[in-house]
């Protein structure tokens, strides 16, 4: 009897142990849920793009450093030629081409003006207008950068107190005359003091640009006479030449005179 019932305390004992190795086995691996410590994992290396033409592009790099200043006049190297006005600080514009401008070279012949009674030495070739009796004017048959240059020269009557404050006044009145047309930029330096036919006057330079994007700059100059009368002097010239034209306004200021 006794030992009937040691051999059944055995098998059950044998029965509960195989039972729990079973249940035992159907848990998962704790070790899998334990969250590793950030310290110690190793980072996911991130994708590397690289970098395309696109993104290389600076769109800074289009822009010119140059300063440049309203009214002023620029040689076809971009060096500007002050007309005695001070420099205003403006957007870039007008830049230097990759290829500059030569200068151009002219030859110079007598011209007298008997309607207006001077005489001067102009750029041969030039087509002179007299048909108006206090004006001529001279333009350049050869066309730059679609535009013929032309030098005016006027003398007219003024009253008897006009004087060198009221020149000033001209020079700034043909300068609002010239701007108001065809322009859709307009700028000009400030008045300097500058002798025709060794009167005193002043003069102002100025730069334009025209609806289709062509570039004028000029000069005016208004001397006060004798008789109550002044000479007045436009001249206009395609901008990248300006320097060349500006040489023909002085050559004529040199040799302009009188006559009887």
């Amino acid at each position: 009897m006794k030992k009937a019932m040691l051999l059944l305390s055995l098998l059950l004992a044998a029965m509960l142990l195989a039972g729990c190795a079973a249940q035992e086995a159907n848990f998962p691996n704790a070790s899998a849920n334990v969250q590793k410590d950030p310290l110690t994992v190793v980072p996911t290396e991130v994708p590397v793009t690289a970098k395309t033409e696109e993104m290389d592009y600076d769109p800074m790099a289009e822009e010119d450093v140059n300063t440049y200043v309203a009214g002023a006049l620029y040689d076809e190297y971009g060096n500007t030629l002050y007309a005695g006005a001070t420099p205003i600080p403006l957007d870039p514009i007008d830049m230097p081409t990759a290829t500059p401008r030569p200068s151009l070279t002219f030859s110079y012949g007598l011209a007298t003006v008997d309607n207006l009674k001077i005489s001067f030495e102009a750029p041969v070739g030039w087509v002179v207008d007299t048909s108006a009796a206090d004006t001529v004017v001279l333009t350049d048959p050869q066309t730059y950068d679609n535009f013929n240059a032309t030098m005016t020269i006027k003398i007219s009557p003024v009253a008897s107190g006009f004087k060198l404050s009221d020149v000033k006044a001209e020079v700034k009145a043909v300068l609002a005359e010239i701007g108001q047309y065809n322009y859709t930029e307009w700028t000009t330096t400030d008045l300097a003091e500058r002798t025709l036919l060794k009167k005193d006057g002043y003069y102002a330079n100025y730069r334009g640009q025209y609806y289709d994007g062509t570039i004028v700059r000029g000069r005016v100059m208004v001397a006060l006479l004798d008789n109550n009368q002044i000479i007045t002097v436009h001249m206009a010239a395609p901008g990248w030449f300006n320097e060349s034209y500006m040489n023909v306004v002085s050559h004529f200021r040199d040799t302009l005179q009188q006559i009887q």
